[in-house]
């Protein structure tokens, strides 16, 4: 049974067009936020705030405003909440005015269940375990839905049941503890970070990372966008306080506007990851935050696939698409008490991208776990740049950049090419110092030749760090002045710098004088770019120089035989 409570709330939301878009909003709730007043103003916060109210038919403040400025105010039965959005948003110390846009839960109930989690095999997990299982002291994850399995205060479910690892933060729709009345957070929790190699249930896709929970959909799976700004704001306050790197999971998301925008910004401002489920309209468009993709590196829109490795049918899609993950019948925890989801009791199988999008959250703060140097930037080029590719090309509307794969996105920064070459010269005296460089396959004689574009060289072995290179040393005489010619190392191959200049791959004949412009004549450095660079120097859409990038790594992948 819904909470009467609840089942009242739902009658205040309603459907309008607003700034020409459809949304659902709450008809007694408007979000206010207020300009800084200037330095030598002796204007008060209480002021302001009851002016506003005052303007607001049967107004009252519901929530005073933090550090961003944002209030949420009440609005009686005879007011009009697009109309006063409109007319505050004229006040001089208002910087926007607007609707309460509620969002829901993106997800579609199932009752079918199995035993086995095949969205773990798929990704890969278990080879990505072997590298990495999550980091207690360095990354956060953030998980923003309807709260977690309860009874009274204490955490109730074997899998989600270490209170040394789950924080509990704020339950924006009744106050207290977010305990779950709808089932859907406890699920969402358990494909991220389920306690895993503990006999007992499912595995999370993280193990070890702390989990901090915020409660703002309620019973029938609706919230609001202020409680999602509040929220988002809530934990990377805290990440920034204790010297977090923050991924954040919201699988619920809808129409656009401010307040969710300047959430998602607060988030990539602060170097955070918010992942946000695209949507379940049958491949309608990508709904918000999800959407905001393309506007912040920090936000990571996912997309569902079947256990074909085929794009689901309920899956939204879009140019805001950044990966897809598997998000049908995928079973994970839910609460040990009844909810309004009509599922089993401790465990059961729901379908939809807000399924896909905590198995990504939970990769990614297992990339950021073995890559703490890493910015959310790089961490999402890494994502992104070893995505499965689920048809030709490198990027589609249905599924972005890819299926995402644990242990190459893990890999990733090991990769050469994120930290430098080396270059050689056909003047390099190669010599032997230790037991182990005779593993190398090159005397003190070789004679560097170019073959082609995709023949390996020199081939290095696990043990070519040992060896010790004196650069520049003439081997043997020459009849006449020989002008050196530069080599390069990717992976464990050389190639002569010849081989991977940029004018002979056609995939970058359309940009070419932009890149030597820019000063970038060969593959190796266009792969090592910093896509923001890349993007002013090319005067280009930042996703465009992400996909130069991302063509340039992979291609130098594919030549080396890594």
């Amino acid at each position: 049974m819904i909470p009467k409570k609840r089942d009242e709330e739902d009658r205040h939301i309603r459907t309008r067009r607003w700034q020409k878009q459809d949304i659902r909003y709450h008809e007694r709730r408007i979000i206010v936020k207020f300009k800084a007043p200037p330095a030598d103003s002796d204007v008060k916060l209480d002021d302001m705030l009851q002016s506003v109210a005052e303007q607001i038919p049967g107004g009252r403040v519901l929530r005073r405003p933090k550090a961003s400025g944002r209030a949420l105010f009440y609005v009686g039965p005879e007011g009009d909440v697009l109309k006063l959005a409109t007319e505050l948003s004229k006040r001089d110390d208002v910087e926007y005015a607007e609707p309460d846009v509620m969002d829901r839960e993106a997800v579609v109930p199932s009752d079918t269940r199995f035993v086995d989690q095949w969205a773990l095999a798929t990704v890969g997990a278990e080879d990505a375990w072997n590298l990495e299982t999550g980091s207690s002291t360095n990354v956060l994850i953030g998980i923003i839905d309807s709260g977690i399995s309860m009874t009274g205060n204490n955490l109730d479910h074997p899998d989600l049941n270490d209170a040394g690892r789950y924080i509990l933060g704020t339950d924006y729709v009744d106050g207290g503890i977010p305990r779950d009345l709808r089932g859907h957070g406890t699920h969402v929790t358990g494909i991220a970070a389920a306690e895993t190699n503990n006999a007992t249930g499912v595995a999370g896709m993280n193990w070890n990372t702390p989990v901090y929970v915020c409660r703002t959909l309620d019973a029938n799976g609706n919230g609001s966008s202020a409680d999602f700004a509040d929220a988002v704001e809530e934990i990377v306050d805290y990440a920034i306080a204790n010297g977090y790197h923050a991924v954040i999971n919201y699988s619920a998301g809808g129409g656009a506007n401010l307040t969710k925008q300047n959430a998602c910004q607060y988030a990539d401002t602060n170097g955070m990851i918010l992942c946000a489920a695209t949507g379940n309209d049958n491949a309608g468009p990508v709904i918000f935050p999800a959407a905001y993709s393309t506007m912040f590196n920090g936000v990571i829109a996912v997309g569902s696939t079947d256990d074909t490795d085929t794009v689901s049918s309920f899956s939204n899609v879009g140019p805001e698409v950044t990966v897809v993950a598997p998000g049908r019948n995928i079973l994970s925890t839910m609460p040990t008490y009844a909810v309004t989801i009509p599922a089993a009791l401790n465990y059961d199988e729901l379908d939809g991208t807000s399924m896909a999008t905590p198995l990504v959250t939970g990769l990614v703060a297992l990339m950021w776990s073995r890559h703490p140097g890493f910015t959310n930037t790089a961490i999402r080029n890494c994502l992104t740049s070893t995505a499965v590719k689920l048809g030709p090309g490198n990027f589609d509307n249905a599924w972005g950049f890819g299926r995402v794969d644990a242990e190459a996105a893990l890999r990733c920064g090991d990769l050469p090419f994120f930290t430098g070459f080396t270059i050689f010269t056909r003047w390099t005296l190669f010599t032997r110092f230790t037991r182990f460089t005779f593993l190398t396959r090159f005397t003190r004689f070789t004679f560097f030749t170019r073959l082609t574009r995709f023949t390996p060289i020199i081939r290095f072995t696990p043990f070519t760090f040992f060896t010790r290179f004196k650069p520049y040393t003439r081997f043997f005489g020459f009849d006449k002045p020989v002008e050196p010619l530069a080599f390069v190392r990717v992976g464990k191959n050389v190639f002569d710098l010849r081989e991977i200049e940029l004018s002979r791959f056609k995939d970058f004949q359309a940009v070419l004088p932009g890149l030597r412009a820019a000063k970038i004549d060969y593959l190796h450095q266009l792969a090592a770019c910093d896509v923001d660079v890349l993007s002013k120097d090319l005067q280009c859409r930042r996703e465009d120089a992400a996909t130069l990038v991302a063509m340039a790594q992979q291609l130098l992948t594919q030549i080396a035989g890594d």
